[in-house]
């Protein structure tokens, strides 16, 4: 590691792999690569990669259509452009096997501290709880917003096709009329 480690390397320090992918999620809707079309669902706008864990959360993204934060979350915790940060710190011995930092991860930590400036390193330090910015706060912490129909057995929500199923959107498209029309 540098002298001066990378915000991702700070917030795997922090608070682990999940940290991570909380802050590039932060940091792209930020710089606008990402942005929230609805509370919790997001789409990539840039395609822009300046780091390799944000080329991990932006794969996770995809390029077409939208992912929901907990879809883009789940798959970018699997992607080992984010998972060979705890190995690297704990090979550098900033991270512990199971203490967490090390007294040299936990001074890298001070020092962040004391430059902690704005909402992507706010969020790498204390994690997406303490966000401040309530649009930011929406676009990245809170569940899309899934209606409720009357008279619906299953949730047509159930089947997702995040990943362009057209199959399960048809479906879908197809539960939500019936509820709509009380056939279901």
């Amino acid at each position: 590691m540098t002298e001066h480690p990378d915000v991702y390397e700070v917030a795997c320090l922090a608070g682990g792999p999940q940290r991570v992918v909380d802050t590039a999620l932060v940091a792209l809707v930020v710089t606008g690569r990402v942005r929230a079309v609805a509370p919790g669902e997001l789409q990539v706008v840039e395609p822009r990669r300046r780091h390799p864990v944000e080329a991990a959360v932006l794969d996770a993204v995809g390029g077409r259509g939208r992912r929901s934060v907990e879809t883009v979350r789940w798959r970018a915790l699997a992607d080992d452009r984010v998972t060979v940060l705890p190995r690297r710190l704990r090979a550098e011995r900033l991270l512990g096997r199971f203490t967490g930092p090390t007294a040299a991860g936990r001074r890298v930590l001070e020092r962040a501290r004391a430059a902690d400036v704005g909402p992507v390193l706010h969020v790498a330090l204390e994690g997406r709880d303490r966000l401040t910015d309530p649009a930011l706060r929406e676009a990245v912490c809170d569940p899309p917003r899934r209606p409720a129909l009357p008279g619906v057995a299953a949730s047509p929500w159930a089947l997702s096709y995040a990943d362009g199923c057209e199959v399960a959107q048809r479906t879908r498209d197809t539960l939500v009329a019936r509820g709509l029309d009380g056939r279901l």
